[in-house]
């Protein structure tokens, strides 16, 4: 039998081995992510981990060290996924964050509300360029709105979240209060038109059936139906917008507060091309579709209660290329560590294709 001296000697040389070979499994790991940066591919493969690690159990004989070189194996990936992020890290040029409209927007509330009023902001017309450009790296964060409490889901937003390969890093609320507003002098009862984002009018049906004779056309945002009001300089026109908007373009207020539900918030989320989250994440949100089975979406479901987590909302999408099949797309709340999401997923998988989890990360209070 070998004293412990000369087998503390023979570990030591062991793990001379394992940190120079750990050090190059890093650069490989950079490579990887820039291969997926410039691939605009997501850094988790899930299927791809899951395959490796079944593959290096098997170049083990010895059963009883199967699980933990399972487990070694899971830690090494989750350091290079950790490295891989970093490096991407290193190659972002912008703290920049973009934003849906023009300023004065509610979508601009968020982004102070969240990131302060000192953040580099960029405004997009549509919610598509704003994916693409936190995908394309020409900014680092994207505030969409995906949630109002009095008019529901915005599916564009949802639909988005399924094609691009963003994480939601973070949850801000902002309460949303609509005005109808006109160009100065205009009075309520010259107003034939008005302009505002579907949300906008979805907030105010009780005022907007006081007027059944006004046209209501829908524009791409609440702030930007505001500009376009004040540059058509017609007392004809109104938008229904916000307070700011008001007075970003020199509009007058014709009616405050002319949503139909008191406490009306908008819930957005803030995206990245990065999974790491602004604060200590206490929820996530998942993405499946279900195989055309029965008792799929039952059994989907157990995987949550199993798990101990609370589902805060449900959303289901149409997969546009199969008629009558659904994406889903899942808020909870729980223990949402990285292990737990780990089984969590695993367990989805055995009756549910394209399992995503969109990202972990803190819920907005209020």
């Amino acid at each position: 039998m070998k004293d412990l001296s000369s087998s503390r000697a023979e570990i030591d040389a062991i793990d001379r081995q394992l940190v120079a070979l750990f050090v190059e499994r890093m650069r490989v790991s950079r490579d990887v992510a820039g291969y997926k940066h410039a691939h605009h591919m997501d850094i988790l493969d899930a299927s791809r981990e899951q395959a490796v690690l079944l593959s290096r159990a098997e170049m083990v004989d010895d059963e009883q060290l199967k699980g933990s070189t399972v487990e070694f194996f899971r830690e090494v990936m989750r350091l290079s996924r950790q490295e891989q992020r970093r490096f991407l890290d290193t190659l972002s040029t912008t703290q920049r964050v973009a934003y849906n409209g023009v300023p004065g927007a509610f979508s601009e509330s968020a982004v102070v509300g969240f990131f302060g009023e000192d953040s580099d902001r960029v405004c997009f017309k549509t919610f598509e360029e704003i994916f693409a450009a936190v995908s394309e790296g020409s900014v680092k964060y994207g505030v969409l709105p995906v949630e109002n409490s009095s008019s529901g889901s915005i599916d564009t937003v949802y639909d988005l979240m399924g094609r691009y390969s963003c994480h939601i890093v973070g949850e801000q609320l902002v309460r949303v209060e609509q005005c109808l507003l006109g160009v100065p002098g205009a009075r309520i009862e010259d107003i034939k038109a008005v302009y505002s984002h579907e949300q906008g009018f979805a907030q105010c049906p009780v005022f907007l059936s006081q007027h059944p004779d006004w046209k209501t056309t829908p524009y791409f945002n609440t702030a930007i139906s505001a500009k376009h009001v004040a540059e058509l300089g017609d007392r004809q026109n109104a938008a229904i917008a916000s307070r700011l908007a008001a007075k970003h373009y020199g509009l007058a207020i014709l009616a405050p507060d002319i949503h139909s539900f008191d406490g009306n918030h908008t819930r957005f989320i803030v995206v990245s091309s990065s999974p790491e989250p602004i604060g200590v994440p206490d929820k996530a949100t998942i993405t499946f579709s279900l195989r055309h089975e029965r008792g799929t979406l039952m059994r989907a479901l157990s995987s949550f209660v199993a798990m101990g987590m609370n589902l805060t909302h449900i959303e289901s999408r149409p997969l546009h290329n199969n008629n009558w099949e659904y994406c889903f797309y899942v808020d909870l709340t729980g223990n949402v560590s990285e292990n737990n999401l780990r089984v969590l997923m695993e367990s989805l998988a055995k009756d549910c294709e394209n399992c995503r989890l969109l990202g972990a990360y803190r819920a907005a209070k209020g």
